[in-house]
């Protein structure tokens, strides 16, 4: 059977098929073109919500919230005994919050409203109000979120007159603020210093987060202790966020608001009875008193005059203090004073004298009432002379040409180590900011100095204090204080410890020696044995101690300085004791006195017998508050 015929298909003419293409490609195309807009704004919306969400929220909470910081309460510093020297007090100031008492209507109308409830508490309190417009608009543009000052360290009774107001005006508060206070006004006022106020910098403490950090005004150590501890005594500020309007006005307060936590204590190793006491005698002179412990180097007490009262000090006060030049109350004398010692350095010359075998313990010098060199005539204190003198009569009446004759034999080359070695010339390395390091007699300085080489009779007159040899009395009392423990000298402190408001302790001062007197203890007992005949000898330097009932060992000192035309002398005197136990050194100078024995000595007689009236335990005092029990110094 033969297969059917069928008719051969027709094949699609090409125009067909390239219009089937060029259809479907435009259907692609429009897809494309449709679906790309969106994957784009896809992507863009990932990119905004994802990848820059965290800018962007910073952005706005830069913009619409407002960080404010908290002020913590500044340390205090108390006594060895736990008497507050330093603390704080609350201050009251009346305060608008503006948010709170914003007005319907444009900005001008709040600025008005202000104003008026200013003017009516101002009559309210019966005090004049600080504001004036431009401040107010000031306080609109830059702080809205902050309080605004409208009366500042109001008192009970204008306190009482605001809380009484009715109806009370929204707004409207009395804020407490923390100011410093003194328990003892004047007392200590060089060694603990004084604050000031400043605005700080509130993006050092919290970064770049916020586009404006709001601040108050924080107080900051200017002088003393204050400046020395700030980093301690300030604490750490906390942090409040609010969030405003448009307008700027306070929407709401976000939680998470962090605490200030509270500056640190400090704890003294001043004893109040003998602070009392040491500002009590230098009343009405000018000079310094310094005690200090002579195992530790604790300073026990440390006054300065003239002096200043903190709690009363103001800007106008401060200006008119730090210009007075003649006086200088501002400058603690007892670090930052530096003065020649005049003949409280003789025990050290006679040290090395011993020590370097240019004298032996029984040498006798001739004292005919001058040392003669070449030309120059150095008087004795006495005109006619001592006569024979051994080296512990030489320190009991204070001989100057025994001390020269010892210093040009010793050279100065055997003299500046055991000055060196006491102190002198160098920085004590207190904790207060000391800025005096007194001066050390050397060949270069008379180089520097004088433009020439040193010569003996520079010798001559540094054997007894004068010339090219400075001392500060704290440097006085920590050579004293070395010659009684047996020749350590400590780097004296102030701070015995520092503890957080609670009371945990954070740091201790440990004891520490800077150098050991070059002297063995043979010699250094006979040097010793001349001071304690200087208290107890009928024309000892130093016999108007012996009045204070307590057994010491002294040295005075007469430094003659100024011009020609205008020459006056400085009166020291140092001491240690009780014997045979000493506990405390002690120097003291008075300024534009007249000798050693007839200023100084007065005046630290004065000083011992007001601590011990005071109930000071002189024979057990120690840095710490407690009694020490160390062996007796060799």
């Amino acid at each position: 059977m033969a297969a059917p015929n069928y008719p051969a298909a027709k094949s699609r003419p090409m125009s067909e098929k390239k219009a089937e293409n060029q259809r479907i490609w435009r259907i692609f195309l429009s897809g494309v073109i449709m679906v790309a807009p969106l994957l784009l704004l896809t992507l863009r919306l990932w990119q905004v919500q994802v990848v820059q969400g965290p800018e962007h929220q910073r952005r706005i909470q830069r913009q619409s919230i407002r960080p404010i910081l908290l002020n913590p309460a500044r340390g205090r510093m108390l006594t060895a005994g736990g008497q507050v020297l330093v603390g704080n007090r609350n201050s009251y100031d009346l305060v608008f919050h503006i948010s709170e008492m914003r007005q319907p209507g444009r900005r001008s109308k709040t600025m008005s409203y202000v104003m008026a409830c200013a003017s009516r508490l101002a009559v309210v309190v019966g005090r004049e109000h600080q504001l004036t417009m431009e401040r107010i608009k000031k306080h609109f543009e830059q702080q809205l979120v902050m309080p605004m000052e409208v009366i500042t360290d109001l008192s009970p009774t204008e306190i009482a007159r605001i809380l009484e107001m009715s109806p009370p005006i929204p707004g409207v508060e009395v804020m407490p603020q923390l100011e410093r206070d003194y328990p003892y006004p004047g007392v200590a006022t060089h060694l603990t210093g004084f604050t000031g106020m400043k605005w700080p910098d509130g993006r050092s403490k919290v970064g770049d987060e916020f586009a404006l950090v709001y601040v108050s005004k924080e107080q900051f150590g200017r002088e003393g202790l204050e400046a020395y501890y700030d980093e301690e005594l300030r604490g750490r500020p906390g942090l409040r966020q609010l969030r405003v309007d448009t307008l700027g006005y306070v929407h709401e307060e976000l939680p998470g608001t962090s605490l200030p936590v509270d500056g640190y204590d400090l704890h003294l190793t001043v004893d109040l009875q003998a602070q009392l006491s040491a500002d009590d005698v230098l009343q009405g002179q000018c000079g310094a008193l310094v005690v200090v412990d002579v195992e530790t180097g604790g300073v026990l007490a440390m006054a300065s005059a003239p002096t200043y009262d903190a709690s009363t000090m103001t800007q106008d006060i401060y200006d008119s203090l730090r210009t007075n030049e003649k006086e200088r109350p501002l400058v603690n004398r007892a670090v930052n004073g530096s003065y020649m010692p005049g003949s409280i350095v003789k025990p050290l010359v006679l040290a090395a004298a011993l020590e370097h075998g240019v004298l032996n313990p029984g040498d006798h010098y001739h004292c005919t009432g001058a040392y003669m060199l070449g030309n120059v005539s150095i008087r004795c204190v006495k005109t006619w002379g001592h006569g024979d003198i051994d080296a512990i009569r030489a320190i009991t009446v204070s001989c100057n040409p025994f001390f020269i004759h010892a210093g040009v034999e010793c050279t100065l080359d055997r003299l500046a180590p055991i000055f060196s070695a006491a102190g002198i010339g160098e920085g004590c390395g207190i904790d207060y900011p000391e800025i005096q390091r007194g001066l050390l007699p050397s060949r270069a300085l008379a180089r520097r100095r004088w433009k020439r080489h040193w010569l003996i009779i520079d010798t001559a007159y540094v054997s007894i204090g004068q010339g090219a040899i400075e001392m500060t009395p704290l440097q006085a009392a920590m050579m004293t204080a070395a010659l009684a423990n047996g020749g350590r000298l400590h780097r004296p402190y102030l701070v015995q410890s520092i503890t957080t408001a609670e009371g945990r302790r954070v740091r201790e001062t440990p004891v520490q020696i800077r150098h050991r007197l070059p002297v063995s203890a043979e010699h250094l007992a006979l040097v010793r044995e001349g001071m304690v005949a200087a208290v107890t000898a009928s024309d000892g330097s130093a016999r108007g101690l012996e009045r204070t009932g307590i057994p010491l060992a002294a040295k005075t000192g007469t430094a003659e300085v100024g011009s020609r035309t205008d020459r006056h002398k400085n009166a020291w005197v140092v001491c240690y004791g009780p014997l045979p136990t000493p506990r405390f050194a002690l120097a003291c100078i008075i300024e534009e006195g007249d000798t050693g024995g007839r200023t100084a000595v007065p005046v630290a007689a004065q000083f011992l017998r007001l601590w011990q009236a005071r109930g000071g335990d002189i024979a057990g005092v120690s840095s710490s508050g407690s009694a020490a029990t160390t062996a007796p110094a060799p």
